[in-house]
């Protein structure tokens, strides 16, 4: 049985990366085919950073045809050697790296550990995984869970708006009942203010060119606050954190528009060219920080996370070594499973026979069953033993196969 891993990651731009977007119908679809293609199991993850096809099948061969039909189901032939296809060990080491978020594009995050489980109990619902799946990604899960919470690598921040506010409320003491006003709404802004949303600011308020991008992410909230870009002077001596992150090519702060302040104002400034004239940071109660503070605090963080992934390496590789051992004893549960079928298809077949020709009341039906239950396994218990004990994974294989072929149990309905 050959597991195998084939599909385009977060290494290809956006533009590549929506080629190959699975819709639900279109997992539904591709799963069909591939299960016609004699693929055993089939899993499949689509996401914003990866397109990734999980697959098993009796044979290796099966794994070039499944990448060419992922190919031609998306009509990417130019974009062809963009898709990977991994086999067995190295297979079995991508899904718990993926899962564990160490082959992120962001070391560590969260959100594909979720992602995964949903791609995993998509396919269980549509029953397109067995027990080899089952037992895979119910390990890969359970490896990233205890990555998660013994190295804690995703509570390192490396976003510049989580950084951003904790560098600032380092030097505030604390956000509470305080007013931060974000100039600039774009990318950078809407980021600043998903994490500040949570945080106990009395005020957050919103200057901007247009209102509608602001209403539409405000959404209603009555703490916070939309007004005109050029209204900033009017409600700048309330604030207490100031943060700038427009595309303005010049200052929009002058150190001469500036009031006394009796409080002390906070102020970042996220953009470049800069928009706070960096001379306001000699007044008086006036803080002024500017981006270089937080990426290297951003670079320190990402190294942080990147130290960590080692550790996370060693969790890993303990749950393929024991994912790799229990799969090296399934075929020969198979063959173990099969023998035990073929003993009580034997008994069941005998034993209707037997009854029919012989008058004997319950008890006594019961207690030849019994017997001949017990005889019949113990004449098996022997080689299924021998077979358990064997270390050397080629000759279990090979052992297996003997026992399949001696006891036939390839060959239906025993006579």
């Amino acid at each position: 049985m050959s597991i195998s891993v084939l599909g385009i990651d977060h290494q290809y731009s956006a533009e590549i990366r929506e080629m190959v977007a699975f819709t639900e119908s279109q997992i539904i679809e591709f799963s069909s085919m591939l299960l016609e293609m004699n693929v055993e199991e089939v899993v499949i993850l689509s996401t914003c950073n990866r397109s990734e096809v999980y697959f098993s099948s009796k044979n290796a061969d099966v794994s070039q045809k499944v990448k060419e039909a992922y190919i031609r189901y998306f009509s990417i032939e130019e974009q062809k050697d963009c898709v990977f296809l991994l086999h067995d060990d190295d297979a079995i080491h991508h899904i718990f790296r993926v899962t564990s978020g160490i082959e992120s594009a962001i070391i560590g995050e969260d959100e594909i550990l979720r992602q995964i489980k949903e791609a995993y109990e998509f396919s269980l619902r549509f029953k397109n995984t067995g027990k080899r799946f089952n037992r895979l990604f119910q390990e890969a899960i359970r490896c990233a869970k205890e990555v998660k919470s013994k190295l804690k690598i995703s509570e390192i921040p490396i976003s510049t708006g989580y950084i951003g506010l904790k560098y600032l409320e380092e030097q505030v003491g604390t956000f509470e009942g305080k007013h931060m006003m974000l100039i600039g709404f774009g990318e950078i802004g809407q980021l600043f203010y998903q994490y500040g949303k949570e945080l106990p600011f009395r005020r957050i308020t919103v200057c901007n060119r247009s209102r509608e991008t602001a209403d539409a992410i405000l959404d209603g909230q009555k703490r916070d606050l939309y007004i005109h870009h050029d209204q900033w002077k009017d409600v700048i001596n309330d604030v207490d954190i100031l943060i700038t992150a427009t595309s303005c090519p010049h200052h929009i702060l002058k150190a001469e528009e500036m009031m006394v302040r009796e409080k002390p104002i906070y102020m970042l400034d996220m953009a470049i060219p800069r928009n706070i004239d960096n001379q306001i940071g000699m007044l008086n109660n006036y803080h002024l920080y500017n981006i270089d503070v937080l990426k290297e605090m951003s670079a320190q963080n990402a190294a942080s996370r990147l130290a960590l992934r080692d550790h996370a390496e060693e969790i890993i590789e303990n749950y393929v070594s024991d994912y790799k051992r229990w799969l090296d004893h399934s075929e020969e549960d198979n063959v173990i499973e099969s023998l035990n079928q073929s003993v009580d298809d034997i008994l069941d077949y005998h034993l209707k026979y037997l009854f029919q020709r012989i008058k004997a009341n319950e008890r006594e039906q019961k207690i030849i069953t019994r017997t001949m239950q017990a005889a019949l396994k113990k004449a098996v218990r022997n080689p299924i033993i021998a077979l358990k004990n064997i270390d050397d994974p080629q000759k279990r294989a090979h052992y297996s196969e003997v026992l399949e072929e001696l006891f036939q149990l390839d060959k239906g309905e025993p006579k």
